[in-house]
C-alpha cells in the first residue's frame, strides 16, 4: 500500500501506518531539535544526524558531497550556531574546517538520528527522494538492549524492551 501524502496516511484501501509511525518518528526529531534550538542542549546530549546528500532540497557545502556515497553525517554537540527548525527542515551553522557554513536538511531526507549520550538512535530508510520514507529499524546503541531490525507490517513493537530496567 502507497501513500500519496494527499491524505495524512490514509487512503481507500486502509491506513498507511508505515508513513504514520515514520511521521510520528520524524517528530521526536524534530522536537529535540526545537528544544535544542530554544535551551541548548541539556546534560551531555549530542546528536549524530546523517541523511541523504543526493535529496535536492538538502543545502550543504560541496566539499562535503562525496561521490561515492550519498549519505553524510553531521554532529550538532559544541561547535553550532544558528539551529532553526520548521515544519519540513532544519537549518544549522557548522565549522567545516574553521569556517562557519550554513546547511539545512529536510526531514525527509534523515536517514538516522542519534544521542549516544543516552543510548538513543532511530534510523530510516530512504527509498526515493520523491516518495514516502518507511520505518527501516529502531535501534540501541547500547549493546545490552535488544535492536528491533527489518520491521514488517503488522509487527507489533513494545518500546518497554528498550527502557532501562531499575
Amino acid at each position: 500500500m502507497t501513500n500519496n501524502n494527499d491524505n495524512n496516511g490514509s487512503n481507500t484501501q486502509g491506513f498507511d501506518y508505515d508513513f504514520l509511525v515514520e511521521d510520528s518518528l520524524k517528530n521526536v526529531v524534530k522536537k529535540v531539535l526545537k528544544i535544542t534550538s530554544e535551551t541548548g542542549l541539556i546534560g551531555n546530549s549530542h546528536f549524530f544526524i546523517t541523511f541523504n546528500g543526493d535529496d535536492p532540497s538538502v543545502i550543504v557545502p560541496p566539499e562535503l558531497k562525496n561521490t561515492e556515497n550519498s549519505e553524510i553525517k553531521i554532529i550538532i554537540q559544541h561547535q553550532f550556531w544558528d539551529l532553526k527548525t520548521s515544519e519540513d527542515h532544519f537549518e544549522v551553522t557548522l565549522s567545516f574546517s574553521g569556517e562557519k557554513k550554513n546547511i539545512s536538511v529536510p526531514f525527509k531526507a534523515i536517514t538516522s538520528f542519534t544521542d549516544p549520550s543516552v543510548g538513543f538512535g532511530l534510523q530510516f530508510k530512504i527509498e526515493d527522494n520523491l516518495k514516502n520514507t518507511n520505518l527501516s529499524k529502531i535501534e540501541s546503541s547500547d549493546p545490552n538492549k535488544p535492536a528491533i531490525t527489518d520491521l514488517k507490517s503488522g509487527e507489533i513493537v513494545s518500546l518497554d524492551e528498550f527502557r532501562d530496567k531499575k
